[in-house]
């Protein structure tokens, strides 16, 4: 796990193929949060940010650039990293289609629950 950046208010973390992206703005207020990363990601790289199923695309690069929506974090992975048909965002999936139901999704929401708890014991009190 490689943390890439910490800025005023926000944060990235790197364990591939999983980018986590977190902020602390809150949910109402109006200051936006815009992460911008690079290279971490083949170029062109299709994503999928699994908390909400949204795709993104990474840049030619391979960095992606994407906003804060009302401070909510994301977790951007790669669409052939998620099983078609599977638990997680089955819709923009784009890897081997999966074969049994099994839990696929309980290991992305350990990682996902263990990313944000680090983010908040390690920034506790460190931002407004």
């Amino acid at each position: 796990m490689k943390v890439l950046s910490v800025q005023d208010h926000s944060m990235a973390i790197f364990k591939p193929p999983m980018l986590a992206l977190f902020a602390n703005v809150g949910t109402e207020g109006s200051r936006g949060v815009t992460w911008q990363v690079d290279a971490v990601f083949p170029p062109n790289e299709p994503l999928v940010d699994v908390l909400t199923c949204t795709r993104v695309m990474a840049d030619a690069q391979g960095g992606v650039m994407v906003a804060s929506v009302y401070g909510m974090p994301q977790v951007l992975m790669p669409a052939v990293s998620l099983r078609q048909g599977g638990a997680v965002c089955p819709s923009v999936a784009t890897g081997i289609r999966a074969k049994s139901s099994g839990l696929p999704g309980v290991r992305i929401t350990w990682v996902v629950v263990t990313a944000s708890a680090m983010f908040f014991v390690l920034c506790r009190g460190r931002w407004v």
